[in-house]
């Protein structure tokens, strides 16, 4: 991630060193897109903790209250809402270990700089970053990217550097679902 130069402990502003030759990842070119996939995965498997989780249905309910009781301008809300939260019991029957997420793994978030060794890959902006589900960010990257199903599908082969198996699908879309509500 960054490398801060400095951090307000105040008010959470960092200033961090000026990186040079700057890319985002372009989610139509796999080669980027396996470089996202193995960086998300590696995260994931170094089972870093923090003192906090991500709820996105907290975050969701969060969203909500700022309506102040308006309602949604989208007509088929209320249907939406219903069918997603129809995923609850589901993914809380299927919950994984937490792991630390990123959380907001969108393409302008990797970013791909020049290094020593050639070009390097990182991961930017953890304001949002908890303890949580993996699938969390696979969820962001795939609604985000506006991946078709084919595309999410070999996304989260390029995440298992194999064919995941049912399971493993129907859990990651389950949150590819829950991101595309909540964002």
């Amino acid at each position: 991630c960054d490398d801060p130069i400095y951090i307000n402990p105040e008010n959470g502003y960092k200033i961090t060193s000026f990186l040079e030759g700057v890319r985002p990842c372009d989610p139509l070119n796999v080669s980027d897109l396996k470089k996202c996939m193995n960086l998300l995965k590696k995260f994931h498997q170094m089972e870093l903790t923090v003192d906090h989780e991500f709820d996105i249905f907290k975050q969701i309910e969060f969203y909500e209250s700022l309506w102040e009781g308006a309602p949604s301008i989208y007509r088929d809300y209320q249907k939406t809402k219903e069918n997603v939260l129809s995923l609850k019991p589901y993914i809380e029957a299927h919950a994984g270990k937490k792991v630390l997420t990123h959380i907001d793994a969108v393409p302008d978030n990797f970013l791909f700089c020049a290094g020593e060794d050639g070009e390097q890959l990182q991961l930017t902006d953890w304001e949002y970053a908890g303890m949580g589900d993996y699938a969390n960010d696979f969820g962001t990257y795939v609604v985000c990217c506006e991946c078709s199903d084919e595309e999410a599908l070999r996304a989260l082969e390029h995440y298992f550097d194999r064919k995941p198996t049912f399971e493993e699908v129907r859990h990651n879309f389950a949150y590819v679902a829950l991101a595309g509500w909540c964002w």
